[in-house]
């Protein structure tokens, strides 16, 4: 189970500062060799996204791993990013965006983040997305279930 927290008009440090105190979290923030941060007591996950207007927090009992991106189109990256599977799937920009979401939210769940490499993830391959659409957003956690 996660908690997916989305505001609109802040910074991201802000928010996790404020969401934190709303929960009563105060443990220590740490980074990985990639520059996910963590907390202190591996208890509780975290990852957090922004893009736009948007800032999203999601906090779990387990890996997790989120992205907000703005709907696009950006036909100019698809044969760097997209593998052949996913090609066929983008015929518009919500398709495109959706799989934008799904791969920066694995990436993240991974812990390493682009340095991963986009177009090492096949997301028709893989299941555990929660994609929400939020006004002109897209948003997707990834987590194994």
């Amino acid at each position: 189970m996660y908690k997916l927290y989305i505001e609109k008009n802040i910074v991201s440090d802000d928010f996790f500062a404020k969401t934190c105190n709303m929960l009563g979290i105060s443990d220590k923030v740490f980074y990985n060799e990639y520059g996910k941060p963590y907390f202190e007591n591996n208890d509780l996950f975290f990852n957090i996204s922004h893009s736009g207007d948007y800032t999203v927090l999601v906090i779990s009992d387990k890996e997790i791993g989120v992205d907000i991106e703005k709907i696009s189109y950006k036909p100019n990256i698809i044969d760097r990013i997209c593998t052949d599977n996913e090609k066929k799937t983008i015929h518009n920009a919500d398709d495109f965006t959706k799989v934008w979401v799904k791969k920066e939210s694995y990436v993240k769940w991974l812990g390493q983040g682009l340095s991963y490499g986009l177009n090492n993830v096949d997301t028709t391959r893989i299941t555990n997305f929660d994609i929400k659409k939020i006004e002109d957003y897209y948003v997707c956690v990834y987590t194994e279930k």
